[in-house]
C-alpha cells in the first residue's frame, strides 16, 4: 500500500481536505469543517478533473465531469452544492451566447448545452433556490431569443408556466396564496411571451384570448395572465400596467375582427362583413375598432337603403 497523502483543494473560498489512504483506494474521505464523509474514488477524481477543465475554459467537458461527481456525491455535502454552482456558471455562459467547439474545429451555438445543464440542475436541486434560478435562466434565455425567432416565445411561456405551477403547487401545499416575487415574475413572464407571440390580425389570436375549443388551462392566454396579475397582485397592478395591457389586448382583438369584416367587404360579401362589424361593436365597446365598425355599419346600411 502506498503512503497516505493530503490534497488541499480550494473552491470559491472553501478549503476542502481530502485524506487518501492509497492511490488505488475505493473511497476517499472528505474532512475539514464537516464530519467525515465517504466519497467514491471516481467521484473525487471527477471533481478534481472538473475543476481543472473549468479553469482551462473547457466548459462542456467540465460540466460532464461535474455530472459524474454529483452522481456519486452526498447531496447534503458542501462540495455537492459547490459543483452545482459551478455547473450553473457554465450553463449561464452558454445561455448568454457562448459557443462550444465540436470535433476540435467547429464553433457552434451553446444554447442547447446550457439548457441541458440547467435542466439537470433543476432536476437535482428540486425545490432548492439554485434549481429555481436555473429554470429562470432558461426561461429568460428563451424569451430573449424570441425577439429574433418568435417560436422561442412558446418555449419561454412553457418554461415560465412550469415555474409558476411548481411555485403555486408548493404554496398550496402550505395552504397559502401565490403572492411572492417568483409567482409574480413567472406569471408576468407568461403574459409577456403570450402577448409577444401574437403576429397580427392575419394570424391566429389564441395567444391573446385562449383557444375556443379543447382543454383550457387557467393561464393559457395573455388576457388571463394579465387578469391573474391584477387579481393576485392588486397593489402592484399599476407597476406592471395590467390595465393598460388588457386595454391594448382588447384593441388588438377588436381590430382583428374588424379586419375580417373588411376582408369580406372587399370580396363583395357585405352581409358577412356587417355581421363582423356588429360583433366588434357588441364585443369590444370603447375600442377604436368598435367606433370604425359602427361608422362602417351606418354607411353600409344607408347605402342599402339608397339602393332600394
Amino acid at each position: 500500500m502506498k503512503k497516505c497523502r493530503m490534497l488541499l483543494i480550494t473552491a470559491a473560498g472553501i478549503s476542502v481536505l481530502w485524506t487518501v489512504s492509497s492511490l488505488s483506494a475505493k473511497t476517499w474521505y472528505l474532512g475539514g469543517d464537516q464530519d467525515w464523509k465517504e466519497v467514491p474514488a471516481e467521484s473525487k477524481e471527477a471533481y478534481v478533473q472538473a475543476n481543472t477543465l473549468f479553469s482551462e475554459g473547457k466548459l462542456v467537458k467540465a460540466a460532464r465531469s461535474y455530472d459524474k461527481f454529483l452522481a456519486g456525491c452526498d447531496p447534503n455535502s458542501e462540495l455537492y452544492q459547490e459543483a452545482l454552482q459551478r455547473q450553473f456558471q457554465i450553463g449561464r455562459e452558454f445561455l448568454a451566447g457562448r459557443k462550444k467547439t465540436v470535433l476540435g474545429v467547429f464553433r457552434i451555438s451553446g444554447y442547447a448545452e446550457g439548457e441541458k445543464i440547467m435542466d439537470r440542475i433543476s432536476d437535482r436541486a428540486g425545490g432548492a433556490i439554485i434549481g429555481t434560478e436555473a429554470a429562470l435562466e432558461v426561461a429568460q434565455s428563451y424569451e430573449q431569443r424570441g425577439e429574433s425567432d418568435e417560436e422561442y416565445y412558446e418555449l419561454a411561456y412553457l418554461k415560465w408556466s412550469d415555474i409558476f405551477d411548481s411555485y403555486d403547487r408548493r404554496l398550496r401545499v402550505a395552504s397559502s396564496t401565490p403572492t411572492g416575487e417568483l409567482g409574480k415574475d413567472s406569471l408576468l413572464g407568461m403574459a409577456r411571451c403570450l402577448h409577444a407571440a401574437y403576429r397580427g390580425p392575419e394570424y391566429d389570436a389564441s395567444s391573446l384570448m385562449g383557444r375556443t375549443f379543447g382543454v383550457r388551462k387557467q393561464y393559457d392566454s395573455a388576457k388571463s395572465c394579465y387578469e391573474g396579475l391584477r387579481l393576485l397582485y392588486p397593489e402592484e397592478s399599476e407597476k406592471f400596467d395590467a390595465d393598460g395591457k388588457l386595454k391594448q389586448l382588447n384593441e388588438q382583438l377588436a381590430w382583428k375582427d374588424f379586419s375580417t369584416g373588411q376582408y369580406y367587404e372587399k370580396t363583395g360579401s357585405r352581409q358577412a362583413a356587417n355581421l363582423y362589424y356588429q360583433m366588434v361593436v357588441r364585443q369590444w365597446p370603447g375600442t377604436k375598432a368598435a367606433e370604425m365598425a359602427n361608422e362602417t355599419l351606418s354607411k353600409n346600411l344607408s347605402s342599402k337603403e339608397t339602393e332600394k
